[in-house]
């Protein structure tokens, strides 16, 4: 496994987007198959929709660009269920990390329709065709559609201090690559756990499940953030602790 690494963002980031079919082995394709179809007797919630694969990484100092190439989901699934790394589905995905008011830092359990149940996490996801334009991603519709469809919040003027993209991670168990995105909001951390139950439960409402069962404010200061680190035994997102800690060390 490759050490995790959070970076500053450079000053340009772009994922493009390669047309030439992305092809597996049949062998590979019969696995994947047969492991799908397990999978949805487990949890038949579960949509082989499609997903991206990284290809190519282009960088140097002031910009990153990466091509991707179209697959689906099961290959995904495939991915991230299994030590074997032989043609994986290698993914760039964008998340944001939500700040209030009053210092605290936002995010969720995953609930447990999920691929991953349990999980704490940023909202955020991967990119899909809805957020295309010509050849080239825009990873800030991405993540604003993340917010809106996880959190129920938009990047609106009336609340919003300040959003843009404030780190890249990559390295991992899978190498995986995502644009952090930072959304400062004018809500203190009570204001905003209240405006994301009651998101949660207008889904609940309609029929649906939300993507996460719960949210959780951690504050950014030392001894609060490393109590959660040393306290809180859920399974994390493997970039979730290293951000935490970037943020308490870059106000030292």
């Amino acid at each position: 496994m490759e050490p995790i690494v959070i970076e500053e963002t450079p000053s340009i980031v772009t994922v493009k987007y390669d047309s030439t079919p992305y092809e597996l082995p049949e062998q590979m394709r019969g696995k994947h198959e047969h492991f799908w179809n397990e999978q949805l007797k487990i949890n038949p919630h579960f949509r082989n929709g499609e997903v991206f694969t990284i290809q190519k990484i282009c960088r140097n100092s002031e910009e990153l660009q990466i091509t991707v190439a179209k697959t689906d989901y099961k290959h995904y699934l495939y991915t991230i269920r299994h030590e074997e790394k032989v043609f994986p589905c290698k993914v760039i995905f964008t998340c944001v990390a939500v700040i209030t008011k009053d210092n605290y830092i936002a995010f969720g359990k995953m609930n447990k329709h999920t691929s991953t149940p349990g999980r704490l996490q940023f909202t955020g996801g991967g990119l899909d065709e809805s957020d295309l334009k010509g050849e080239l991603f825009n990873l800030e519709k991405s993540i604003e559609k993340e917010l809106m469809e996880e959190m129920g919040l938009s990047i609106n003027p009336s609340y919003t201090k300040s959003f843009r993209p404030m780190f890249v991670k990559h390295g991992g168990l899978n190498d995986f690559w995502a644009v952090v995105f930072e959304l400062n909001v004018t809500f203190t951390s009570n204001e905003l756990q209240v405006i994301l139950e009651k998101h949660n439960m207008s889904i609940i409402g309609k029929g649906e499940q939300p993507e996460f069962a719960e949210f959780l404010l951690v504050a950014l200061d030392k001894e609060s953030v490393h109590s959660f680190i040393q306290n809180d035994l859920s399974l994390k997102e493997e970039y979730l602790e290293p951000i935490l800690e970037k943020y308490i060390n870059q106000m030292t």
